[in-house]
């Protein structure tokens, strides 16, 4: 998720045109490209039942003709609801308050081999903090720390964790007034400062890392650099140091690019974001190679939006993004997701429309047997921005949504992150509560 679309406001995260700093999505549409790019899509569908009303047998534990799950209940929050359709199964919900009543949020998200889960973003008490919590498989909070460098702003915008339950942070660091450099830190899994990697923007300004991933021995991450022009830039990190080995940045032959997430498979990677045509942004996918050259880069036209996470699935290199789009010129935005090839082919699209309203897509996680879950939010009847979550199979079937209603009209709450565990996936975000801000919100769902 990048960071010139949410954390530069926290919570805010709209979109129509060019910074500061806005992100959108994108599908099918005819493409731009630089070198090979995405070629053609088939669009998936959603699971839905073979008839329209739910059989009589629901909840005798044998899933019959118009059934496509039974448990041998009713009940509705328990992964298989009264109408004997899937549904997510909360296990347990975290939630933090910095205690300054402003906004505190979650922007990343992953779990270790344990089932650790460490939660990366910010928390406002004197001044905007980088944050991390590890969290037991239990919700229990394990350890909480903020890092305020400077006395200016600071967030974490991802996390990653090694083999070796080591984590990855990363965001910006404000280290003067108005100057936000790129920076990541690395932690053991009990929190231990390990090492820090940070860099400064070539002109004063701002830059950041939105997007990490491990691969090949190494992490790499990508994040957005002013200069002249924005660019979307990648680097490859030594993982014992953080020290970068390459970095290569790109426009895209566009006005300026930003980056949203990266996904490393094979001899090649993929970061994506968004790339200002004219006075609107539109997604952008680039390929690097693992020695930082810029393989090909491809600006969709047709309709405005962008790329924000991005994961590697299955064995042939392929990648799953997540993002918005709008499809209908001024109709709004609806979460998008999208399985493509190494090479940028599409072999399918996902789009979810919760209400005409702004939706949007933000994280994306795979997990066994090619599961895949989107982080987002959507908006409801309400007006108001809920948080959402989506699991999806490796062809792009919808098997359930989940969308964490917020009894507070005029409070807007937001979906970013998505992880999955041994038998678990994790959705964070923020909660907006009455008085306090927005609030840290972390929930754990059983994987069917």
């Amino acid at each position: 998720m990048s960071i010139w679309t949410c954390l530069s406001v926290l919570v805010a995260c709209d979109d129509s045109a060019a910074p500061g700093w806005t992100l959108g999505g994108d599908a099918w549409a005819s493409t731009g490209t630089t070198g090979d790019g995405p070629t053609s899509v088939t669009e998936a569908s959603p699971l839905t039942p073979t008839t329209t009303e739910a059989t009589l047998t629901c909840g005798d534990g044998v899933i019959d003709p118009g059934e496509v799950c039974d448990d041998g209940n009713r009940e509705p929050d328990d992964g298989c609801d009264a109408a004997c359709m899937p549904i997510a199964a909360v296990e347990w919900t975290y939630t933090h308050n910095g205690g300054a009543g402003k906004d505190d949020v979650a922007s990343g998200v992953a779990i270790d081999r344990t089932g650790r889960v460490f939660v990366v973003g910010a928390e406002v008490v004197q001044s905007r903090d980088a944050l991390i919590v590890a969290l037991a498989p239990d919700g229990a909070e394990l350890w909480r720390k903020t890092i305020d460098s400077s006395g200016f702003e600071d967030a974490f915008v991802e996390v990653a964790v090694d083999g070796n339950n080591h984590v990855y942070a990363a965001g910006y660091e404000e280290i003067a007034a108005g100057v936000k450099a790129a920076v990541i830190r690395g932690f053991s899994a009990d929190g231990e400062d390990l090492w820090k990697f940070s860099e400064a923007p070539p002109a004063a300004g701002v830059s950041g890392i939105d997007g990490l991933a491990l691969g090949d021995g190494a992490l790499y991450s990508t994040g957005s650099e002013d200069g002249p022009n924005s660019r979307l830039v990648v680097r490859r990190h030594e993982i014992a140091t953080g020290a970068a080995v390459w970095k290569t940045s790109t426009q895209a032959d566009a006005s300026a690019a930003f980056a949203g997430g990266i996904a490393v498979w094979g001899p090649h990677m993929i970061a994506v974001g968004s790339a200002l045509v004219g006075t609107e942004l539109h997604p952008l996918i680039v390929q690097v190679t693992h020695t930082g050259e810029v393989a090909w880069t491809a600006i969709e036209s047709r309709h405005r939006g962008a790329w924000s996470d991005a994961a590697a699935i299955g064995n042939a290199g392929d990648v799953v993004l997540a993002g918005r789009i709008e499809p209908v010129n001024g109709q709004g935005f609806d979460v998008a997701t999208r399985r493509i090839t190494v090479e940028g082919s599409a072999l399918w699209a996902q789009t979810i429309d919760h209400v005409a309203g702004f939706d949007d897509g933000r994280g994306v996680a795979v997990g066994a047997g090619q599961a895949i879950f989107v982080a987002g939010a959507v908006t409801t009847s309400s007006g108001d921005s809920e948080i959402f979550g989506a699991r999806l199979s490796g062809a792009g079937e919808r098997r359930w949504t989940h969308v964490n209603a917020n009894r507070g009209v005029g409070l807007d709450d937001h979906g970013t992150a998505a992880a999955f565990g041994p038998g678990f996936i994790v959705l964070a975000g923020d909660a907006q509560v009455a008085g306090e801000g927005a609030n840290v919100w972390v929930r754990r769902f059983s994987a069917e």
